[in-house]
């Protein structure tokens, strides 16, 4: 009796053992799910806060750097330097008030004015306005001591005339006895806040005094971004950066501490959007001596992280759970085995089930097999939607930062070409006149890469083909020349209308040519081949050079995105791939044959502009 008492105190230890290790094993799984899947979120959220505020960032250069030469050119200009020498000669201040009023109608900045050598200023370009700073003395701002000492300066604040904040882009004024004053342009960046606004993130720009200057948080301005010293606040007081009022003592963040890799702050406050506990990301922009941080939301990546810890947990207690079953049934079935012909019966019965269940798990095997080669077709086609995607976002970045120097170019050329017009100087206007058709075809380009970057519904267009492939030649006959190309082109004495833009078309002509020109860069005979051909309701252009060939293993993957036969360094294998795109949505096709070591021949079909038209209805009836 005692025995089995002692065996069956044994059996209730070893259950408990089992139990609690169990619990162990299910907290031990949910942990390690928690950290992997909160480290991974916060591993992630960190890359994307980087590049948006990488692309933030270049929007703030990009706006100043549109108005950065409007100081040098204050400071060179005759009206401007003829005031400054007689400050109280009325008429050289009305030529110079109307001088900057003039360029900043042009240039579309904050306020342009002149300040003389002592800190008066004398020449604004809002002279006429009741808020306008001639006659106000600005030697307390730093800007002013700063470019007087160093010939540049730059600073944020908000004036004391208008109480508008603005970036203050100072110069010196240089005579032949000494400095004349300081040329300064304020750019009023509120056009950038309200962007940010409408993002719907949580950012801000914090300056040297770790003041907040710019947020998509009113609330958060001219605040701290964490604790300031009250010494702080005494020595940035007179400067009255921050307006009369001065910066405001409480900061945006009660609290920032490190963790996990990461920066964490706590924002106090009733307002659900920008209370509690948030991840701190930031980019410095030394040249303003800036911080651009964001703030991300932590409850998202501490609920999923919680989620995955709870479907971990409950995985492993179910394979447990499994695992115990599956014990006490093998020795319920050890039991049986000890009995006589009905056991043997049963045991048989159960034989036949688990032949039926192996068969069933074969046939499941099968089907994950199945699945798994379903699922690396998927991952596939998603690394090539991922390879698309980075495309279009580095297309938008492309046009969004070239867009700027044109658009600044093309108002240069056109103060050039005035110029030109008064001195009558023909031959410049000439010259600027096919200045400006270039600048025009890079922002057709560039307009290009933004319908690329961003599907919109094309507007119906034609283009006359002689014409597109006329201009495609121009493009790139430098090229040709410089590699001694010889070309062999009829144009069509009619006109071929196609249904397509213009700019589209020639973009895909010049990726073949400029291709062509490349692959014949090395060989003795080098001639490329135009041939236009009228079948019908379409018409092909056959592009064919004398290069080494494309190899066959090549020619099915020479349109995907990022595929290249060509050398490190000497192309992103995008030209063919985006080619390939814009024929594809002009309702045309491409196609490429190279013969075994003689060149390479593309031919690309596009529908006739009424042919097009007509197709359409059809398909549509």
């Amino acid at each position: 009796m005692s025995s089995r008492f002692a065996l069956r105190e044994l059996l209730g230890r070893r259950q408990l053992l089992l139990i609690s290790a169990a619990l162990l094993a299910v907290l031990a799984c949910g942990w390690v799910a928690f950290e992997i899947t909160l480290a991974g979120a916060i591993r992630s959220v960190g890359e994307q806060a980087e590049r948006r505020l990488v692309l933030f960032d270049r929007t703030l250069e990009a706006m100043i750097e549109r108005f950065h030469y409007l100081p040098s050119s204050m400071a060179l200009a005759p009206e401007v330097r003829a005031v400054l020498a007689e400050p109280d000669n009325a008429a050289r201040r009305e030529l110079a008030n109307g001088f900057l009023s003039r360029l900043n109608d042009t240039a579309g900045a904050g306020e342009l004015f002149v300040m003389a050598d002592d800190g008066h200023v004398v020449t604004a370009s809002n002279w006429w306005a009741y808020d306008s700073f001639v006659g106000e003395n600005l030697a307390y701002r730093p800007y002013f001591e700063e470019a007087m000492a160093d010939g540049d300066a730059k600073f944020y604040a908000v004036g004391t005339v208008t109480g508008v904040a603005g970036y203050f882009l100072a110069r010196r004024i240089d005579g032949e006895n000494g400095p004349l004053g300081v040329a300064v342009t304020k750019i009023n960046l509120g056009e950038i806040e309200a962007n940010w606004w409408r993002s719907g993130e949580l950012i801000g720009i914090v300056d040297v005094n770790n003041i907040t200057i710019l947020s998509t948080r009113p609330d958060w301005r001219y605040r701290p971004i964490a604790p300031v010293a009250q010494a702080d606040y005494a020595r940035i007081a007179p400067q009255l950066r921050y307006g009369p009022q001065g910066a405001r003592e409480v900061p945006v963040a009660s609290a920032v501490w490190p963790s996990r890799g990461a920066s964490f702050a706590y924002i106090g406050g009733e307002d659900a959007d920008t209370a509690g506990v948030f991840m701190v990301d930031e980019l410095r922009l030394p040249a303003h001596q800036w911080r651009i941080i964001s703030f991300t939301p932590t409850g998202p990546l501490f609920r999923d992280a919680w989620l995955a810890a709870t479907a971990a947990g409950l995985g492993v207690a179910a394979l447990l759970m499994i695992l115990a079953l599956l014990a006490q049934r093998r020795r319920l079935v050890a039991q049986r085995l000890a009995e006589h012909e009905r056991l043997e019966q049963r045991v048989a019965e159960r034989t036949e089930d688990l032949h039926i269940a192996n068969e069933a798990l074969r046939e499941e095997i099968a089907e994950r097999i199945r699945a798994e080669d379903a699922e690396r077709q998927v991952q596939a086609h998603l690394v090539q939607a991922a390879k698309l995607a980075s495309l279009g976002q580095a297309l938008a970045g492309v046009a969004h930062e070239v867009s700027q120097p044109v658009s600044a170019l093309t108002t240069h050329l056109a103060s050039a070409k005035l110029l030109a017009t008064r001195r009558q100087d023909e031959e410049i206007g000439s010259v600027l006149g096919q200045i400006d058709k270039i600048v025009d075809r890079l922002a057709a380009l560039t307009g290009h890469l933004k319908t690329f970057a961003r599907k919109q519904p094309p507007a119906p267009i034609e283009a006359d083909l002689g014409t597109v492939i006329a201009n495609a030649l121009d493009l790139v006959d430098h090229k040709l020349r410089q590699l001694g190309i010889d070309v062999e082109y009829s144009r069509p004495t009619a006109p071929l209308k196609v249904a397509g833009n213009p700019v589209h078309i020639e973009q895909v002509l010049i990726n073949l040519f400029t291709n062509a020109a490349d692959a014949m860069a090395g060989q003795k005979v080098r001639v490329l081949s135009i041939g236009v051909r009228n079948a019908g309701r379409q018409v092909s252009v056959v592009v064919t050079d004398t290069g080494a060939g494309i190899p066959a293993e090549a020619l099915p993957s020479i349109f995907d995105p990022f595929y290249s036969t060509k050398g490190p360094g000497e192309g992103l294998g995008l030209g063919l791939s985006i080619s390939y795109g814009l024929v594809r949505d002009l309702g045309g096709s491409i196609s490429a044959v190279s013969p075994s070591g003689r060149g390479a021949s593309f031919t690309v079909t596009l529908p006739l502009a009424g042919a097009a038209a007509t197709h359409e209805r059809e398909r549509i009836d």
